[in-house]
């Protein structure tokens, strides 16, 4: 099961993350007839139509149905398996893994920092769940901006784990990439950089000579604000400390990877 679907890089215009706020998503009250719809068609009928969705459409469906239930106690827990015509043998209770992506921007940005220090975004949430306690992040995407002085070319990050009691978090995995063009979008993939605790910063190299990671205002899905500044102390790639910008940015930063817990349902074979 996929939260986030990335298709290329991230949009640099407009910058808006995936989610029912989107462009051509469904609100609640058209998801609910398109779910009235699919409980009236066919077995072959809600087959063919369910293939035709998108993986975010059909679990569009099932969010639907988990509100129906939370505001209808009298809804049979098994009316998933009515509108797909599968029969349910189990729901399991509490959380496990999925590849996922965590967005928390969301809108135009508005700021690029500047500050010389490593700016980016503390991952510890994802739509109000934390993310889970050791994970494997498997692709990091940003946008990013010329530095003041715009005398090189390049854009890099460092993947830290979880800050320790004294404030300090030790780095993961750090690399650079070429960029071009006034703003660009930039993807490292294949990381395969596990971090163990209940959170992780990805933060970018914030210098006036390279580009500069952007941050917005915006709070994806109502996520709230993540944006942090990394201290180096002089002993960087690791950070002594953090400010998270009074909780009011976020970097336009989304990590990728065996992070995100959700639900998951289990289906028998007919």
């Amino acid at each position: 099961m996929t939260i986030f679907l990335i298709a290329g890089g991230l949009a640099v215009s407009p910058y808006a993350a995936a989610g029912p706020a989107e462009e051509g998503s469904l609100t609640d009250q058209e998801q609910e007839q398109r779910i009235s719809e699919l409980r009236g068609m066919s077995r072959a009928e809600r087959r063919a139509e369910l293939k035709s969705m998108t993986p975010d459409e059909r679990r569009g469906m099932w969010i639907q149905l988990k509100k129906e239930q939370a505001t209808n106690r009298g809804t049979d827990p098994k009316d998933y398996s009515a509108m797909t015509g599968e029969p349910v043998i189990a729901v399991p209770s509490g959380l496990t893994r999925a590849i996922g992506t965590i967005a928390y921007d969301d809108g135009l940005p508005t700021v690029g920092f500047g500050g010389g220090s490593l700016v980016g975004n503390h991952f510890d949430t994802h739509t109000g769940i934390p993310v889970l306690a050791s994970g494997t992040v498997s692709t990091v995407q940003a946008v990013v901006v010329p530095g003041a002085a715009k005398t090189a070319s390049s854009a890099g990050f460092v993947m830290l784990g979880p800050q320790t009691g004294g404030g300090a978090a030790f780095a993961i995995v750090s690399t650079f990439t070429n960029v071009s063009g006034v703003i660009d979008t930039v993807s490292f993939t294949g990381l395969g950089a596990s971090y163990t605790g209940s959170s992780f910063f990805v933060l970018f190299g914030d210098f006036a000579s390279s580009y500069i990671p952007v941050l917005g205002t915006g709070s994806a899905l109502g996520q709230g604000h993540h944006g942090a500044v990394g201290y180096t102390g002089g002993m960087g790639p690791n950070i002594t400390g953090t400010f998270d910008f009074g909780g009011i940015y976020n970097a336009i930063i989304r990590a990728t990877g065996n992070v995100v817990p959700v639900e998951l349902m289990a289906f028998d074979v007919e």
